[in-house]
């Protein structure tokens, strides 16, 4: 599961970068010089300074997971959408304003309760597959239905 977990939070990671339009993502090279820290498996967590390659987070990378975890991580299910192995939820939080979230594929139904593990926050997120543009998307490395 925590393989999975670390998949998931890796393709959100990558989707940031790979959505990013700032030239503030510098090349390794021109980065400051730091010294290199060992760190085991287990003491690695998703919300580090690092992507898994052992690359640095851009700062849009960095902000995107400081403003999720800032965030609720449960709610009730009110709309479902399934997509190219993503499920799409949106979610209330109890908040004025739902939060949309985005899994890897679950079965979840309307009235549901859901909790979600870490999290990227992506602003002006356009689906190709759904043909839609989220205001604001949580990019979940994992959730389930709590009982």
């Amino acid at each position: 599961m925590k393989r999975i977990s670390a998949l998931a939070l890796s393709a959100a990671l990558l989707a940031l970068t790979a959505c990013s339009d700032s030239d503030d993502a510098k090349p390794a090279a021109e980065a400051p010089a730091a010294a290199p820290t060992q760190q085991t498996p287990a003491q690695t967590t998703p919300q580090q300074s690092t992507t898994p390659a052992g690359q640095p987070l851009s700062p849009a990378q960095q902000q995107a997971l400081a403003e999720a975890a800032t965030m609720p991580k449960q709610g009730t299910v009110l709309e479902l959408l399934h997509a190219s192995g993503y499920t799409y939820m949106k979610v209330d939080v109890g908040s004025d304003k739902p939060l949309w979230i985005a899994v890897t594929m679950m079965r979840a139904q309307p009235n549901d309760t859901v909790q979600w593990g870490d999290a990227a926050v992506m602003h002006n997120y356009t689906s190709k597959a759904l043909h839609r543009t989220f205001d604001m998307i949580l990019f979940a490395s994992s959730a389930s239905i709590v009982k």
